[in-house]
């Protein structure tokens, strides 16, 4: 096997062990709200615990990687992640559940931060938007698997939806140690100093908005300054590449675009489980159409990435096919898997150009700031979008739901109200990612007609 593609299918199945998670959970969230007897706070937690610790572990891989290197750091990665789901199978109480989920989501968190700079490693420039097209249908494929073996293992147990990790992860940590050449450290000083200020303040911050809880928000503004100033002193994220307007421009509009890449998934599994009632098959066929239409339009996104220049209006195409469809979902909640579908190409259209655009903004030296950034950005509009759904659903119910067990007494709940407004909140903001693109295109068309390349 040539070695590139080699790398590249041992660096999908981290993707489709991420993907296959990330979309089961959904689906087990009623279930193991009835096991547990838990209320929609703590099960958004279960969401939640691994988004957070997947964010904030990838500010001190940025130094971590520059030690042992990317194989060795994407090895340890796989490892932990697996491990840790299957002690979630075998969990018995929901705090043990959260607790692993946060490490699960720091294997997580590791295997970001070493996979795609692993993959721009193996490829030539013109071949990149493809690789991570590619790669991105393994994402496609874990979200379409994940929804429909979810729901029948979620039928049976939804402890196994956990233990499906097991044997992906043994092979492919098996499969790295085998194919991914072991990188050489970079020799840079490292910014141990830096990396803890910015850890010590995103955990706070990622937590005030995980748990909606203005005490930790508060915390987090008082860390900011000194935070800024280590920053300013020293900087993680070094000056020139905040500097450079396609990671700057790019990084900010994929930000927005996350509100609604997760939320859609989460917001339906739960109205349709919950509110009407629908069982997990048939939950799981229903949201299928979302992440089919990802296999197909990742690697025409990548690839048109590769051949066109103007990938902003790639990435502008796609936003406004994943929005538009969410919106009409939001205001009618009909035909949901026909709107999917259209959804579902759109967002993953903008995923490949924008990923390869922000990772390779200035190179081989920026791959790790630059991913480890875009994916802390994103992974921030996602723990929002999925942390802020209570709020809607108790302020159309008007009574404190997240607390109390919601699957069991629906008719307190009015579920439908807030999930629309959810939806139709979650794709506006998204689609306001349209302004940093066209504000992107407009520096790099002026910057042509000054005679720059």
């Amino acid at each position: 096997m040539d070695h590139r593609y080699g790398v590249l299918a041992v660096t999908t199945l981290s993707t489709l062990m991420a993907a296959i998670d990330s979309t089961i959970v959904y689906l087990a969230l009623p279930a193991m709200g009835e096991t547990f007897h838990s209320g929609i706070s703590y099960l958004t937690v279960v969401v939640t615990a691994y988004l957070i610790s997947t964010t904030v572990m990838l500010v001190p891989a940025i130094e971590i990687t520059k030690r042992i290197g990317n194989r060795n750091f994407y090895i340890i990665g796989f490892s932990l992640f697996t491990i840790s789901s299957l002690i979630i199978a075998l969990s018995f109480n929901i705090a043990s559940v959260i607790v692993f989920r946060f490490t699960e989501g720091i294997g997580a968190g590791i295997m970001t931060s070493s996979d795609i700079p692993i993959i721009l490693g193996a490829f030539r420039r013109g071949e990149r938007g493809k690789a991570i097209g590619l790669n991105s249908i393994a994402w496609s494929i874990g979200t379409v698997t994940g929804p429909v073996l979810g729901g029948f293992l979620v039928a049976i147990n939804w402890r196994y939806i956990f233990l499906i990790n097991v044997p992906i992860g043994m092979i492919a940590i098996y499969a790295g140690f085998r194919i991914i050449k072991n990188d050489r450290p970079v020799k840079l000083p490292l910014k141990y100093r830096s990396a803890i200020s910015m850890a010590v303040f995103i955990i706070p911050l990622v937590l005030g908005i995980a748990l909606i809880n203005v005490y930790y928000i508060i915390i987090a503004a008082v860390i900011f300054p000194f935070f800024m100033y280590t920053q300013v002193k020293n900087p993680v994220i070094e000056r020139r590449l905040l500097k450079n307007i396609k990671f700057s421009l790019i990084t900010v509009a994929s930000f927005l675009e996350s509100f609604v890449f997760f939320s859609v998934l989460f917001a339906l599994s739960l109205y349709f489980e919950s509110d009407l009632g629908i069982g997990s098959v048939e939950t799981g066929l229903l949201i299928m159409a979302y992440p089919l239409a990802s296999i197909i339009s990742s690697p025409i996104g990548g690839m048109l990435y590769d051949r066109y220049p103007n990938s902003e209006a790639i990435m502008a195409a796609g936003t406004l096919m994943e929005c538009v469809p969410v919106i009409f979902i939001a205001i009618y909640l009909r035909f949901i898997p026909e709107l999917l579908l259209i959804a579902g190409f759109g967002g993953s259209m903008f995923w490949a150009p924008s990923t390869t655009m922000i990772t390779d903004a200035m190179g081989e030296r920026y791959r790790v700031q630059a991913n480890n950034s875009m994916f802390i950005m994103r992974d921030v509009g996602i723990i929002t979008s999925i942390s802020i759904l209570p709020l809607f659903i108790m302020y159309f119910s008007k009574v404190n739901v997240s607390l109390g067990d919601i699957f069991v007494d629906r008719s307190m709940v009015d579920i439908t109200a807030g999930i629309s407004a959810y939806l139709l909140v979650t794709s506006m903001i998204s689609l306001s990612s349209l302004i940093f693109i066209y504000a992107y295109h407009r520096r790099v068309r002026k910057s042509t007609s000054n005679g720059f390349p």
